[in-house]
């Protein structure tokens, strides 16, 4: 059965994701202002292809950051954010880890590289923030279908979505835009802004979800975690996921078999396809399940069959 450490003990991860050049470094800016005003000790992840560099008088003290350099968190530096996540929780412990993620990072792949069974006892369900130019977003079918869907992902998948050079918009095009938001259907709350002018918005406690918390209000991607007592059946695995529902997204964790006892897997399961790794480390039987409108009790049921069968 899965367990976690205390609330307390868990860091709070706020993910700002959206396209390039929606105004993500100035609101990362205007959210480290605000968080050491309220007294939290914030750390800060930046990720780019390119080099960067973050202003110290800006941070001052109290504030950490780290680089993640020439690849994107949701690919290539996926296993370079979980070891940073984890060095953070040893070495600092943060209140606030704040992620700036590449402007052609996908959210799920965020809230993935954030959710490992390494790790996911150390963090909670990570909070996201789409920001987006305005009227780049309207104008998106000018480019290519997969930047345009990846723009509207990154929406859909936002808890709060900032509108940026909304001055730009006029009455129709910001009518127009607010209906198109409006469909999302875990409906986030939507501000029309400038400069990424927006205050307390990572105060909003009752819409972060927390991955065994009670207040999961379903806003976006959920997250829940399971750990096995020992090795399970393979066949029974298959039958689990050939009954999963369409809002599962990912699956990924560590487990064996009993018809291998003594060999670790990396298993990962994506759009219908379970992968298995042969891992060289004893690594606790955790898998991490990440989807929208979780049915937690009835996979923690489905997954007890698996665990006592």
């Amino acid at each position: 059965m899965s367990s976690g450490k205390n609330i307390k003990d868990k860091m709070n991860i706020t993910v700002l994701t959206g396209f390039l050049g929606s105004g993500k470094t100035t609101l990362l800016q205007r959210l480290i202002i605000e968080a050491k005003e309220a007294g939290k000790k914030v750390a800060i992840v930046m990720n780019e292809f390119g080099s960067f560099d973050v202003d110290s008088q800006l941070l001052g003290e109290g504030v950490s950051s780290k680089s993640l350099l020439n690849g994107c968190i949701c690919c290539s530096l996926k296993d370079d954010m979980e070891v940073v996540l984890h060095n953070l929780y040893q070495s600092e412990k943060p209140d606030l880890v704040i992620i700036e993620a590449t402007g052609i990072a996908h959210p799920v792949e965020i809230v993935d590289a954030c959710q490992n069974p390494t790790i996911v006892d150390k963090v909670h369900m990570p909070f996201i923030i789409g920001v987006m130019d305005g009227k780049r977003y309207i104008e998106r079918d000018r480019y290519s279908n997969q930047t345009k869907h990846l723009m509207e992902e990154q929406m859909a998948n936002a808890h709060v979505i900032v509108v940026n050079k909304s001055d730009e918009l006029s009455h129709e095009e910001k009518e127009m835009l607010e209906n198109h938001l409006n469909e999302i259907k875990h409906q986030p709350d939507v501000y029309f802004t400038n400069y990424s002018k927006i205050d307390q918005i990572i105060e909003r406690d009752d819409a972060i979800i927390n991955i065994e918390g009670k207040h999961s209000h379903h806003h976006g991607i959920q997250s829940i975690h399971y750990t096995f007592d020992g090795p399970i059946k393979m066949e029974l695995l298959i039958r689990f996921l050939q009954q999963l529902p369409d809002s599962i997204l990912r699956i990924k964790g560590f487990v064996k078999f009993q018809e291998e006892p003594d060999q670790t897997y990396l298993f990962q399961y994506a759009f219908g396809v379970p992968q298995y790794e042969p891992e060289m480390m004893n690594m606790p039987l955790t898998i991490v399940i990440i989807g929208e409108t979780i049915d937690k009790a009835y996979l923690r049921n489905k997954l007890d069959m698996l665990n006592f069968t």
